[in-house]
């Protein structure tokens, strides 16, 4: 039979083993100075209090440049989460969000020069799922 196209098998992780994985990543690079930006989206705490054990309870030095909490409603032109994503001082992001948010939060960060050459953002979420639409950066 004729093949058409391919078929992906997405299987959802939970947040704990997507950060994990990152955090085996950053390892790899060398990557140890991190900043963690939320929305409000529900467990985003969860998120906050969990990168803390893993930095936490590691031998590595992680270099913990604190936690930028966006709340994406009551900034519907994104003047204040551009400001507010300017004064993170990591050039490695990890961002906890939902996938409509993420599509705002990259529009305001490409706006205000974030996305370039020399940025990384990891984005964890549990319905981040789907390959169309995707963010431009």
């Amino acid at each position: 039979p004729q093949e058409k196209g391919s078929t992906f098998l997405q299987l959802g992780s939970s947040t704990e083993q997507q950060l994990q994985v990152i955090f085996e990543l950053l390892e790899e690079y060398d990557w140890t100075a991190f900043a963690v930006v939320t929305t409000l989206l529900p467990g985003y705490e969860d998120f906050v209090d969990y990168v803390e054990v893993l930095t936490d309870s590691s031998f590595i030095g992680w270099e913990h440049r604190g936690v930028v909490t966006l709340n994406l409603t009551d900034d519907p032109e994104g003047a204040r989460t551009r400001r507010q994503l300017r004064e993170v001082s990591a050039q490695i992001r990890l961002l906890y969000c939902s996938r409509d948010e993420a599509e705002a939060v990259f529009r305001a960060a490409r706006d205000a020069g974030l996305t370039g050459p020399g940025y990384v953002w990891f984005v964890v979420g549990t319905n981040l799922g789907g390959s169309e639409n995707l963010p431009e950066h």
